[in-house]
Order: structure tokens, then sequence, then C-alpha cells
């Protein structure tokens, strides 16, 4: 009994050592990691010359080159990198420095991470990379260095989404094109079977239906829910977009899943531009939906006189 208690005892002291160690290295690190968040490169390096672990995280898995990339500060990433702070440190949520450099934007700081062989595929809790991040916010420039430092233009988040999806529903035209230029798949289908053409369709994006048309998007491809880009563009009356596609050959007839027409929809929302471009398109206008609804049927449910009358001038039974 007493040699167990001792050796209680001892494993007791140990621990306390142990926990006392962990506490001043949580402080050390909290302190260089404080000290880079605010740009002050003199407490930075006389830390690291004191012996500071360059490398120490916070309990969120920040560590001081995250925090100084993050917030732009480039002498300091530079330091800690020449300490030799782990570029390709995670933090709980999976971003790296490069990460949340590229989403702020910070262009000299991600330049000093990619030439200290920062992992530009690197990808966070949900798949996100960094060309990913700054597609999304729009950082031309980002997008330039990232494709430079050959970042994968089509790797897919964990719901399937692109580089250029992020762009394109930004409605970000320049990183549209300069995607595409690096060969990016304008026909890349996300898990529920959007395309970039459908996702920049949906908000109104013309410059980016245009670019993509351009590049050769798939104008009929189908979501998973069976709706096209013209469905989308006709739904929220995107009238320019509309005629886009229809002059790139869009099936104007095209059904979603529930039977849905582009003209339906439209009339349904009282578009009439949207209507009027249709029906010159050759659209059915007795074409129903899965519930026997036609479009003068949507459209007189809502009122929509102007629409009622063009439908019934153009021969609807």
């Amino acid at each position: 009994m007493t040699c167990l208690r001792k050796h209680s005892i001892i494993l007791g002291i140990l621990a306390i050592w142990t926990c006392a160690a962990c506490t001043r290295a949580n402080a050390q690190g909290d302190d260089l990691i404080r000290a880079a968040a605010t740009d002050d490169l003199p407490r930075v390096k006389v830390l690291l010359a004191a012996g500071f672990d360059v490398n120490a995280e916070r309990n969120d898995g920040f560590t001081a080159l995250i925090e100084a990339s993050m917030h732009g500060h480039l002498q300091v990433v530079r330091a800690l990198i020449d300490a030799k702070a782990n570029v390709n440190a995670k933090t709980i949520y999976g971003d790296t420095a490069l990460t949340w450099a590229s989403m702020h934007d910070q262009l000299q700081v991600v330049r000093a991470l990619i030439d200290a062989k920062a992992d530009v595929n690197a990808k966070r809790g949900y798949g996100e990379t960094a060309l990913m991040m700054a597609s999304w916010w729009g950082h031309v420039e980002v997008v330039r260095v990232l494709i430079d430092a050959k970042a994968d233009v089509n790797a897919k988040m964990d719901d399937g989404v692109t580089a250029l999806d992020e762009a394109s529903s930004e409605g970000h035209v320049e990183l549209v094109r300069a995607l595409i230029d690096a060969k990016a798949d304008v026909n890349a289908k996300n898990k529920y079977g959007g395309t970039a053409l459908t996702g920049a369709s949906f908000y109104g994006h013309v410059e980016v239906v245009r670019a993509l048309i351009d590049a050769k998007a798939d104008v009929n491809a189908k979501m998973d829910n069976g709706v096209t880009a013209l469905i989308w563009a006709s739904e929220y009356g995107h009238t320019e977009i509309v005629q886009m596609l229809i002059n790139a050959k869009a099936d104007v007839n095209a059904k979603g899943n529930y039977g849905e027409t582009a003209l339906i929809e439209a009339s349904s929302e009282g578009h009439l531009e949207v209507v009027r471009a249709l029906i010159d398109a050759k659209a059915d206008v007795n074409a129903k939906n899965n519930h026997g609804m036609t479009a003068l049927m949507a459209a007189t449910s809502k009122g929509f006189t102007d629409v009622i009358r063009v439908l019934k001038d153009a021969g609807v039974r």
C-alpha cells in the first residue's frame, strides 16, 4: 500500500509539473501569436530569439503565422518563415495561412507563403481550397498567383462546387475568364447537378453567362431537379440572359422534373418581356406541368393581364 501511495504521489507531482509546463508553453504561444496578430515585429523577433516555439498553437489551432497571414503582416510572416514556421499548419477548421491570406486578399503574403512551399491545394473543413476562397470573394490577382502556382482549378468541395462555380455565382466575370483560360471545366457539375452556367443564370450575372457561353458551356445542362439555365433565368426575369441562352440554342421547351417550362415559370412570375422572347423563340404556349397547369393558367391565377393578352395572341388554346 505504501509503495502504491508513493507511486500515486509521484505521478501526481509529475502531472502538476506537466500541467505547469503546458501552461507556460501555452502562455508563450499566446504571447507570440498576439505579437504576430498585432504586427509587433520587434517583439516577434525577441520572442523567437528567446526560444519561443514558432509553431505554438492556440486551442483553435491558430498559429502565429496564420494570424500574421490573415492580417497581411508581411514582415512578420517573413520572420516566422525564416524561423521555420510550418507554412501548412491547420486550424481546427482546416484553414492554413494560405487559405486565410487568400480569403483576405493579402497578395504579398500569398506570394511569400507560396515561395515558402505552402500547399496551394490544401483543403479546409468542407473541401474549400485557397483558390475557391479567393474566387468566391473576387480577389483577381490572388487567383492569378494561385493559378500560376499550379492550384487545381477543377478541385471540388465536398458538395462538388468548384472555383468557377463560386466566381460565376458571385458575378466575378474577370475571375471567370481567368479560370476558363486556366482550363477550368465549364461543365463541371456539383452534387445537385448545377453548373457554373445554371448558377450565373439563376443570379442574373449577364457578363458571366456571356463568358461561359463563349467558352462552350452546355446551355441545356440539367440539374438533378431537371431545371436548366433558361428555366432559372426565365423564372427570375433575367431577360437579357434569356435572350442570350435562346441565341445559343437553349431548348425553350425543356422541362424540369415537375413539368415546368421556361414559359410557364416566366408567366407565373409576370415577366412580360421574357414571355415575349420565349414565344418569339417558338416556346410551346400550351405545354402543361405535372399538375396540368399551362402558362395561361399560371398567369391568370395571379392576374398578370399583359401576360395573359400576349399568350392569347400567341394562340393559346
